[in-house]
């Protein structure tokens, strides 16, 4: 019995052991913190993944980074920037696609570099016959230090921003713009040929994007609210707001008025509230002209 005992025991401990002595993962935390930032742009995003080294007491520009030499604009690897559709940085045409995002500090100018090589690890293997496009900007001093690196997108509209970078005491900007004109144009007239027709938001786009003739935007709301006048203050008001840019001040007042009077069978008292504020501050507007 003691015999099988010991054997039994022995048996349990073999088969613990490895439990016992099982691999951890080790993790600490990291010097230069990998960041993957989206922004919606447009009628797609930007899209920017880098690693954010820091100060640690240390000199930036002129210290860790040198003065007039490519920078992989980051740490560990080459920063990439991902645009989702074409668009112009600082003026020059980009096409959609990711590109390493190269800078070249200088103490009042950089260069900003889109290259094409996004495998590269930093600027070692850095070849300026695959740049797409450079561009020069001017650097400011911020007002307090920034500890670590931070590229974002600031100043962001629909199709405008500034791609800036900011460290130490440094920041970089470098405009940002697009044109969703000919995506969006086409995509309304695709979507006028199915059976949810998207009325409202076409019309408030053609609205919001200044488009140089809005009478399809008023024809579209003219329909919104013959097929839904459970929300026909909202078509009316929308159309007054299109009148109201045409210069069409008297059927603009026309128009709003007409949504007060729509709004009498709105059950919500939310939107009630909030359309009669607005209808009432159109129509004293257009009776100023």
């Amino acid at each position: 019995m003691k015999t099988a005992s010991f054997f039994a025991a022995a048996a349990l401990a073999a088969l613990l052991a490895p439990a016992a002595h099982a691999q951890v993962k080790l993790t600490v935390p990291q010097p230069s913190p990998a960041s993957k930032t989206r922004e919606a742009f447009s009628t797609s995003f930007i899209e920017l993944n880098y690693s954010r080294p820091s100060l640690k007491g240390r000199t930036a520009f002129g210290g860790l980074v040198p003065y007039g030499e490519v920078w992989r604009t980051g740490a560990n690897t080459v920063t990439k920037i991902r645009f989702g559709e074409e668009v112009k940085l600082a003026g020059q045409a980009v096409k959609a696609g990711t590109y390493a995002l190269l800078t070249i500090p200088g103490k009042a100018d950089w260069t900003i570099i889109l290259n094409r090589d996004t495998a590269q690890w930093g600027a070692y293997e850095y070849k300026s016959s695959l740049d797409v496009l450079r561009v020069q900007a001017k650097a400011t001093k911020l007002a307090s230090p920034q500890e670590s690196l931070r590229l974002s997108l600031e100043n962001l509209q629909p199709a405008a921003a500034d791609l800036t970078l900011a460290w130490e005491r440094t920041q970089v900007s470098v405009p940002l713009t697009a044109n969703p004109d000919p995506i969006v144009l086409t995509q309304i007239q695709e979507a006028m040929k199915g059976d949810k027709k998207p009325y409202v938001t076409a019309a408030q786009y053609y609205y919001n994007s200044n488009q140089p003739d809005l009478t399809p935007a008023i024809g579209w709301l003219d329909e919104y609210i013959k097929t839904t006048p459970a929300s026909a203050f909202y078509g009316y008001y929308w159309k007054a707001r299109l009148l109201q840019k045409q210069g069409k001040n008297a059927e603009a007042g026309a128009a709003a008025r007409k949504s007060l009077d729509a709004l009498a069978a709105d059950k919500n008292e939310v939107s009630k509230e909030e359309y009669t504020r607005l209808n009432m501050q159109l129509i004293g507007e257009v009776a100023k002209k």
